[in-house]
């Protein structure tokens, strides 16, 4: 398996022709879903001692629930189905502490407020939450294309190191 260091290189080393030859439309979208996917949400984020989890500093611990649920290169390595996964249990996470964080100082959420007035459909549509997706998505491609990349050269440095 890549080092995290690798990881981050190869996803460096990637952004450039990915934007040249996707260029898209909402480029500061693309590339804060990229960079966010690079650094803070990444298919390692099922390892506590990860690099994106040391880069979350003190919300760090709120990983080690999902380093618990899912194993390493489990389903958090699946394109698409990762990225759902780690927004979802960031969603949960985050309305789970706005929650309490409101129940202990004894004041009552709006029901409007948890809503946050979002139309679900309506962000999805929009083209920088769509740019921002997608970026996520690619910087996670990257990251298994790397493993497997690294998975298969690695038993042939191996048996070159024998010799």
């Amino acid at each position: 398996m890549a080092s995290g260091r690798t990881h981050d290189l190869v996803n460096l080393l990637a952004f450039p022709p990915i934007v040249y030859y996707l260029q898209p439309t909402e480029f500061f979208a693309f590339t804060s879903g990229y960079m966010v996917g690079t650094f803070f949400l990444t298919p390692d984020n099922d390892i506590i001692q990860s690099n994106p989890n040391k880069r979350w500093k003190l919300l760090r611990f709120i990983w080690i629930p999902y380093t618990k649920i899912f194993s390493h290169r489990g389903m958090s390595h699946i394109p698409f189905y990762g990225i759902f996964l780690k927004l979802s249990y960031l969603a949960v996470v985050f309305l789970s502490i706005a929650i309490l964080v409101s129940f202990l100082l004894e004041s009552t959420l709006d029901i409007e407020v948890l809503k946050l007035n979002l139309n679900f459909m309506e962000l999805i549509k929009h083209p920088l939450f769509l740019s921002f997706l997608i970026g996520l998505l690619l910087s996670e491609i990257m990251h298994i294309f790397t493993d497997i990349v690294y998975s298969i050269l690695k038993p042939k440095r191996k048996r070159k190191k024998k010799r």
